[in-house]
């Protein structure tokens, strides 16, 4: 979902989104500050920011804290790695991952900040995969990623 569509998208279809990805709103909120929120959920930077922190989600104040802060919840000597979630054919859905009652809402082919325990549990996360021949077990990455190095 590009940003372009967020900018140009209807209440309704602002609802929607919002609803697809988890963020919680209420009625009375304005449309310029759901897209907002929708932005920041995506992982992507909000009009009225300098840049939310990318891939940080859950429902956040619209003040959110930048890329240089913690978020909340974390300390700020929390490792954060740059990482980047493969793109998929088939599931074009952002990878959402929990951490201690946090939800990570991470778009594929994006470059995104995470803290470390968000990389332990996109390493630990496998799926069975079986050869339909020999029906032999392979156990393969549910969300193959790439780290780019400590942000």
């Amino acid at each position: 979902m590009s940003e372009q569509n967020i900018d140009s998208a209807d209440r309704q279809t602002l609802e929607a989104m919002a609803n697809d990805l988890g963020v919680q709103f209420k009625a009375n909120i304005g449309d310029d500050s759901l897209r907002a929120r929708i932005k920041q959920q995506l992982g992507q930077p909000a009009d009225n920011e300098g840049g939310a922190a990318a891939g940080s989600a859950g429902p956040t104040p619209d003040n959110a804290a930048s890329t240089d802060q913690a978020a909340p919840g974390e300390s700020k000597r929390t490792k954060r790695f740059k990482i980047i979630v493969a793109t998929h054919d088939q599931d074009k859905q952002p990878v959402q991952v929990g951490v201690n009652g946090r939800n990570y809402v991470i778009e594929r082919g994006k470059e995104v900040a995470v803290p470390e325990s968000v990389v332990e549990v996109l390493r630990n996360a496998v799926q069975a995969q079986y050869d339909p021949k020999t029906m032999e077990e392979t156990k393969v990455m549910a969300y193959p990623f790439q780290v780019l190095g400590e942000a």
